[in-house]
């Protein structure tokens, strides 16, 4: 099973993970790392560096709050083709999503591709909903 790594400002991807289990149950292989005003960007990236060794056999995918954050900069070092993913712009339904087929893919980049996807599908704008 892939491994995901929440990767946010604050305790934005805290929150997702409690809000996403309320919703689909208790999930394994995820952990969260918070940015945090103030905080050792070298101390944060050596957590993750531990987090994606823990996961790094089955792959890998990080979800970041927001591309060219610091998030997204810290995970963007640790990309790698054939074990670890990251997508930005996380929000809910591509977390539930993420969650619900990461069971039946083959890998982070795969899982990734959906994850972006069911993001991108997922915002809509409401006006533009109603005038149809």
């Amino acid at each position: 099973m892939v491994g995901i790594i929440l990767l946010t400002h604050g305790s934005l991807g805290m929150e997702l993970l409690k809000t996403s289990e309320m919703i689909i149950g208790k999930q394994n292989n995820v952990d969260f790392l918070s940015v945090q005003s103030g905080a050792s960007l070298s101390d944060l990236a050596k957590d993750l560096d531990n987090l994606i060794n823990k996961y790094k056999k089955d792959g890998v995918l990080i979800l970041t709050d927001m591309f060219g954050g610091s998030p997204s900069n810290i995970a963007m070092a640790y990309f790698d083709k054939e074990h670890v993913d990251v997508v930005t712009g996380v929000n809910l339904p591509m977390l539930i999503k993420t969650f619900s087929m990461r069971n039946d893919v083959e890998n982070a980049q795969n899982l990734g591709r959906i994850a972006s996807q069911t993001g991108k599908e997922s915002i809509i704008l409401a006006g533009d909903l109603m005038s149809k």
